[in-house]
């Protein structure tokens, strides 16, 4: 492996440090290697875990809050599994959608509509902005989330994630400075890839960016591994959305998890929980792609 200088601050460190991982990595292509390198896929022998679930239901469990759960169902997703979402993300059942399997999915049509229409009625869709939608991410991150704001046409912005969470101070300075910064993606409890959990003080200070930001201004809060606890006395993540609600910014914030780590990743639920106004604006657009989920 190459040694890459961590200070990259002029034009010819960069063009050589790109030039050396360049061949470095034509030289492994060379050598044919079939690699099998996805992240956060289960083993067989923790999907066996699963196996139980099969069969585990008969006709009495076929009714969830009085909707037969074999016939189309409403477009929030059963009650029950509205129920599961509210106790992973540590909110009320009414402010939860049940989807599909992946939570990505509700992430990118989050996103997606409010690009298109905004994020609440009556605000301005953020491709109509006069300057250019710019979107905070926490680096080192997950790629998936790059890739969204990246496909929508966001300029996007690196913050260093710390031990304790995304480096507040220049996440305050940004947003404060700058009203065309829409969003900050967040993974606040195991943060893929370095397995910190935010602070306290850090979900307080994100709390207040509401405050602080220009309109329309979203957290993009993906909790994925909210109950994955591998050791004892784990890591207590604050609620942000009790924090929110205390500064008076619940609008500036959506949560996401999914039990793709929990069960089986390619059948699980995801779910999404937001406030009133969010989940309002969502649903109208939601309802014009689906009349529920499985």
């Amino acid at each position: 492996m190459c040694a890459v200088p961590t200070d990259l601050t002029s034009d010819t460190d960069l063009a050589a440090a790109e030039g050396a991982l360049a061949s470095e990595y034509a030289a492994l292509q060379e050598r044919g290697l079939k690699l099998d390198l996805t992240r956060g896929k289960p083993s067989p022998e923790q999907l066996d875990l699963s196996n139980g679930l099969e069969g585990a239901l008969d006709g009495a469990d076929l009714a969830s809050g009085g909707a037969d759960a074999r016939n189309y169902g409403g477009l929030d997703g059963l009650p029950a599994a509205r129920r599961l979402g509210a106790a992973l993300l540590g909110v009320d059942a009414a402010e939860v959608i049940a989807g599909g399997n992946a939570s990505l999915t509700f992430m990118y049509q989050y996103l997606l509509n409010a690009w298109l229409n905004g994020p609440l009625e009556g605000e301005t869709a953020w491709r109509s902005e006069t300057a250019q939608p710019r979107f905070l991410c926490v680096v080192p991150g997950y790629d998936r989330h790059f890739t969204i704001t990246e496909s929508l046409g966001f300029e996007m912005l690196n913050v260093r994630m710390l031990d304790n969470g995304p480096d507040m101070d220049e996440v305050e300075r940004l947003v404060a400075g700058d009203p065309s910064i829409k969003g900050i993606w967040c993974v606040p409890k195991y943060q893929n890839p370095t397995g910190h959990t935010f602070s306290d003080e850090t979900v307080r200070r994100l709390a207040r960016l509401g405050s602080i930001a220009g309109p329309n201004f979203r957290i993009m809060w993906d909790n994925a591994y909210a109950v994955h606890d591998l050791y004892d006395d784990p890591p207590v993540l604050l609620d942000l959305m009790e924090c929110c609600r205390a500064e008076g910014t619940a609008d500036s914030v959506v949560m996401f998890a999914s039990t793709s780590k929990i069960t089986r990743a390619g059948a699980g639920v995801a779910f999404m929980a937001a406030s009133p106004g969010n989940l309002a604006q969502f649903r109208k657009h939601l309802g014009v792609q689906t009349i529920g989920p499985d």
